[in-house]
């Protein structure tokens, strides 16, 4: 509630503030950090301070001052989705639900989402680089097809030439604009050094270690001075040190001016990154990919990573990140023109993944902050949440403001035999997962208990990508394998109940094949 309302004028947080009932804002003061509520009394006690009296003669008029209206956007998209038209069937898989988005001068506007949500689709279709399939990208008011937008992209990927030094590469966009050769030079040279890799321009990529590389690519982006910077997850392939170092590094050029950008556009999994970059986090959701969180970071620069009030960030977006049923905002006007209602997808976990957080969480009493455990094991959040989800739809445990507490059934789990821990996760899967209930429920109308693969990969196929179809369905044999629900012959491509009348020899680790 602090972080939403923390993002609105200070005059609208005194009112909303005032119109609580008295019992529910003592609680939600008292919830509050001791740093975070001397800081937020100290706002409400600003915008609650009376005026002073104007004097009672003006010798002269004073002139008046007109204040500025907000700029437009640089970029505005405007009910944009993506969807993909399957070949066989010609259904259209939508990946991005209908969206509007704008990016304004003067913000670093960071983007989050677990993996596969639609994030870097989102970035290409923003950038350029993608049309939509629906909606319009404005650009300063015009459509991006008919104008010519002033961006660059830092990928994951350093994706430098590596026949190329390191000038030469970072001249390339500029010779694909047909800049003159001594002003590319110039600009190449001016944004080498304001990276820090001044003395470096006849090396190639092959003598630079990974953090140069990726300065490299900055350089490259910076030299053709774009308006807005996309950054796709530009920080992920660096060690921990050199990132750091480069975090530090950008955001000093940013609030120094020493580049010329107009706004930043960051693509993360890293929720701290985020927090500590931007003026403005966007949690997306998937199934497809939608806007679930829009706020604005009311902090100033430096940030402390320690400190209540970035805590508070950090823990609304692991509530919200693992909580995916939970709607935070009504959904888009243009939801109502969504092609097909989410079907539940199965996250992709192993039941040995969620038998290990299950572990750790005993070992910590039952209950632990999910950014702690990753932070423990020196692995990004990013990669826990999917065996957090699978945990949460076996019921084995419950996800709470980024909090994970293990549940009575969870407790269960971990005390267990390998035999009862077999039964109890074919019970939980059976009971809960809606996947494999199907698909247990159509074995059993068969008399000999057996049908093909491909029957439930059609039915997925409506509704997912082939690749999400096929690790949807490799998930589902994975658990149905373990709790001993059904097996699969990949020699015949058939799926059978556990125990039903055929020989299994193989069928219990074979990978799907189609």
């Amino acid at each position: 509630a602090y972080v939403l309302l923390h993002s609105r004028s200070a005059a609208e947080m005194r009112a909303i503030v005032d119109r609580m009932e008295a019992a529910r804002r003592e609680s939600f003061l008292d919830e509050l950090p001791e740093e975070t509520w001397k800081f937020f009394m100290e706002e409400l006690a600003q915008a609650h301070a009376p005026k002073e009296a104007a004097p009672a003669r003006v010798e002269q008029e004073l002139p008046v001052v007109l204040v500025p209206l907000p700029s437009p956007p640089i970029l505005e998209a405007r009910g944009i989705e993506k969807y993909f038209v399957q070949p066989d069937s010609g259904r259209p898989i939508e990946v991005i639900a209908p969206l509007d988005l704008s990016l304004q001068s003067g913000a670093i506007t960071a983007l989050l989402g677990p993996s596969g949500c639609g994030k870097s689709s989102l970035l290409r279709i923003l950038s350029g680089l993608v049309p939509p399939s629906a909606g319009q990208v404005l650009w300063h008011g015009t459509p991006i097809g008919e104008s010519s937008p002033n961006v660059a992209i830092v990928f994951q990927s350093f994706a430098l030439f590596p026949w190329l030094s390191v000038l030469e590469n970072v001249e390339a966009p500029l010779v694909a604009r047909g800049v003159s050769e001594p002003e590319r030079q110039r600009r190449a040279i001016e944004a080498l050094a304001t990276v820090g890799l001044k003395g470096f321009e006849t090396a190639y990529p092959k003598e630079l270690s990974g953090g140069m590389k990726q300065r490299t690519g900055f350089a490259r982006a910076l030299a053709v001075e774009p308006e807005i910077l996309f950054m796709d997850e530009p920080f992920s392939a660096l060690d921990v040190l050199t990132a750091e170092n480069l975090r530090g590094e950008l955001l000093d050029l940013w609030l120094a001016k020493k580049i010329p950008t107009r706004a930043i556009f960051l693509v993360t999994h890293n929720i701290e990154e985020a927090v500590l970059l931007a003026d403005r986090i966007l949690v997306m959701g998937r199934n497809p990919a939608r806007i679930r969180a829009d706020f604005d970071v009311a902090m100033p620069q430096p940030r402390d990573r320690k400190s209540a009030s970035f805590l508070l960030y950090v823990d609304y977006i692991y509530k919200v990140m693992t909580q995916p049923e939970l709607e935070l905002a009504p959904p888009a006007a243009a939801a109502a023109h969504a092609l097909k209602p989410p079907y539940p997808m199965l996250p992709h976990a192993r039941p040995g993944g969620v038998a290990g957080m299950l572990e750790l969480l005993m070992d910590r009493g039952g209950e632990e902050d999910l950014y702690h455990v990753a932070d423990e094991l020196h692995i990004e959040a990013d990669d826990l949440l999917p065996i957090l989800e699978a945990s949460v739809l076996l019921g084995f445990a419950k996800a709470r403001e980024g909090d994970v507490e293990i549940t009575p059934e969870g407790s269960a789990f971990v005390s267990a035999d390998i035999s009862t821990r077999k039964a109890l996760f074919r019970k939980a899967a059976l009971e809960r997962v809606s996947l494999v209930q199907q698909m247990h429920t159509a074995l059993a109308t068969k008399a000999d208990g057996s049908m093909p693969i491909e029957f439930f990969h059609d039915l997925l196929d409506e509704h997912f990508s082939e690749e999400q179809t096929r690790r949807q369905l490799e998930t589902a044999l994975d658990w149905g394998r373990w709790g001993e629900i059904f097996t699969y012959n990949p020699e015949t491509q058939r799926l059978r109940l556990f125990g039903a009348t055929e020989t299994r020899t193989g069928s219990q680790s074979a990978p799907l094949h189609r």
